[in-house]
């Protein structure tokens, strides 16, 4: 359930195709822990795209993606995607599309849905899963995170600069 979840969220949000030849692979983007979670994962590069393209089930409009997993011993792991899009407006548009559709469909299983701002970036927030799930761009970068609530701003602190 939660895969599909995730799936609807990028189609939703990337859904057109995606340029061959990743080389960008986005590590730089993750500390190795966030608040108490130390990174257990992280998948970059062509691979990081090919997983994304493989959740969504076609090719996405990304130019780079990445994916890491962050847990403490015995949580329940979170998760941040990245992908980095042609331009800051692109960037606008699909985050702008994504929490739209997310908003709308009344088969969604976010809700609460709201809207905060971290350090001068708008950043829209849901809830759903027994998650947290925090949807931002900074430039040219879209940002999704799905984490549990109490760990929501130690992933705002890390990632939304």
């Amino acid at each position: 359930m939660r895969r599909a979840c995730l799936t609807l969220l990028w189609v939703l949000a990337l859904a057109a195709p995606l340029a061959a030849g990743t080389t960008d692979d986005l590590s730089e983007l993750f500390p190795a822990s966030v608040g108490p979670l130390e990174r257990v994962g992280l998948v970059t590069g062509d691979e990081a795209q090919t997983e994304v393209d493989k959740l969504h089930g076609k090719a996405l409009r990304a130019e780079a993606s990445a994916i890491a997993h962050y847990a403490e011993q015995g949580g329940r792991p979170a998760e941040a995607w990245v992908s980095r899009v042609a331009s800051e407006a692109e960037a606008r548009r699909q985050t702008g599309l994504m929490v739209h559709k997310m908003f709308e469909n009344p088969r969604s299983p976010f809700s609460h849905p709201s809207r905060v701002d971290h350090n001068g970036v708008a950043v829209y927030r849901f809830t759903g899963m027994g998650r947290a799930h925090l949807i931002w761009y900074a430039g040219d970068l879209v940002w999704w995170v799905s984490a549990d609530p109490d760990r929501e701003r130690d992933f705002l602190d890390a990632l939304c600069r």
